[in-house]
């Protein structure tokens, strides 16, 4: 890599230097977790095992699986070999999940045990994948994935600029079909600045980890925790209950969420009486009503957002007290219009196509 380039894998090593000791991932299914340090040692033995395993620059690997340290380790992994994630959708239909595995050619295909009938349904269709592995420590019928990991570590370093292709996020649907969209180390490490920054995340931070990582917003805000030096909980399944406790028994600070997940917590809160004044900053898409609960219960801040995967997560992003309704501030490092169909600038107040340009812009 030159002189001027910063990966993922760069954030990876600098972290496991700044923030060595501290927690940087809590699986909640089987309590495993691991520092900053330790983070770094496992993508090291997991790259050296990609790399055995036939995986060079621009390779895609595929994952078909809820979240789990694995599934972050393997995007850790990917970044120092230059390898190419292609994380799929698991709520999609067995067509639906070949398509979009086929659309982009994985050499390497890891899936939970949940969906390997699923995979097994597809193996003759998917004519680029050359070997299956099971995805975590749950088993299955595939490859271990513990055989990646029984190695010194020493990989051999790929030469991966800012400007490489890092993951392929699916997205919508065009003339039926959905595309997927390359997004460049640099696109992540623009976008947790962004979040980071406007949101004040620091490494005293704990990111409730409940979006999954196949979509935008679970895997950046998961990598802005991370790019702060704070914890990432995860779980691989949102249940109200154990969101609450998790929230009072590990200090949760960061939350990203859809409907109805942020209501769902607050009405558990109200049921139980749980402390969750820990949670200080919401985001997402929610209503009024949801949005002006929580931050009188908690006296957190609820972040409103506009984006798309194309842009990294998001264009606008700003706190909901600023102005009640709107979309947030475009981004320090974006330009946001409103344009027709001579991509001429329109008056407020008039419909036209949004475009952005800046450097959370997929490749």
């Amino acid at each position: 890599m030159g002189l001027y380039d910063f990966t993922f894998y760069d954030l990876i090593n600098r972290n496991a230097v700044s923030f060595k000791e501290r927690d940087a991932w809590f699986e909640v299914d089987d309590k495993r977790s691991l520092t900053f340090s330790e983070y770094k040692a496992k993508v090291d033995c997991l790259a050296f095992g990609l790399q055995k395993a036939g995986i060079k620059k621009g390779d895609r690997i595929g994952v078909l699986g809820k979240n789990s340290l694995e599934y972050f380790l393997l995007y850790g992994a990917a970044a120092a070999l230059g390898a190419i994630m292609l994380p799929i959708n698991w709520r999609l239909s067995g067509d639906e999940v070949g398509y979009n595995l086929n659309d982009c050619d994985p050499k390497l295909l890891f899936v939970d045990l949940e969906f390997q009938e699923t995979a097994e349904g597809l193996k003759d269709k998917l004519q680029s994948v050359e070997k299956y592995f099971n995805l975590g420590p749950g088993g299955g019928q595939f490859s271990d994935f513990g055989s990646l990991m029984d190695n010194p570590g020493d990989f051999q370093a790929a030469e991966v600029s800012t400007d490489d292709g890092f993951v392929i996020i699916h997205t919508a649907a065009v003339a039926g079909r959905p595309r997927g969209a390359l997004l460049s180390h640099g696109n992540v490490l623009c976008a947790d600045m962004h979040v980071d920054y406007i949101c004040g995340l620091t490494s005293r931070d704990v990111h409730l980890n409940v979006l999954p990582l196949f979509h935008v917003g679970g895997l950046f805000l998961a990598t802005s925790t991370f790019h702060a030096g704070a914890l990432n909980v995860n779980v691989s399944k949102f249940d109200a209950e154990k969101a609450v406790a998790l929230i009072a028994e590990k200090k949760v600070s960061v939350l990203i969420e859809f409907p109805p997940i942020l209501t769902s917590i607050l009405d558990q809160h109200e049921k139980t009486g749980t402390d969750i004044s820990s949670l200080r900053i919401a985001a997402g898409l929610e209503t009024q009503e949801t949005i002006e609960k929580y931050q009188k219960v908690t006296g957190g801040t609820f972040y409103v957002l506009y984006g798309q995967t194309e842009t990294s997560c998001i264009a606008t992003f700003g706190p909901y007290n600023d102005r009640p309704g709107s979309a947030g501030r475009t981004l320090p490092l974006a330009e946001v219009r409103l344009v027709d169909d001579y991509d001429r600038p329109v008056p407020a107040g008039q419909v036209g196509e949004i475009t952005m340009k800046g450097p959370m812009v997929f490749k």
